[in-house]
């Protein structure tokens, strides 16, 4: 898959690999330069655990640095409809 730079050094991550791998607005990617080639990888948070109150509604315990996105919830969501 090819992508452009642009004139502030930017390239657009396309959909279709950000939706694969959860990426929003705001991810962090780490850019490792190899010898003859450049690789970004998504930072992984901590495990996002489930847990269930005592009226057994589901919900994240907070998690230090780690804020719930949309794609935590709808995760969430698809999860519980399977």
């Amino acid at each position: 898959m090819m992508v452009v730079i642009d004139k502030a050094g930017r390239i657009v991550v396309p959909k279709e690999i950000r939706d694969r791998f959860e990426l929003t607005a705001g991810s962090e990617l780490r850019l490792v330069a190899q010898r003859d080639a450049i690789r970004l990888e998504p930072r992984r948070g901590p495990a996002r655990a489930l847990a269930w109150t005592p009226d057994n509604r589901p919900y994240f315990p907070a998690v230090a640095g780690h804020e719930t996105t949309d794609a935590d919830v709808q995760n969430l969501r698809d999860a519980l409809q399977r």
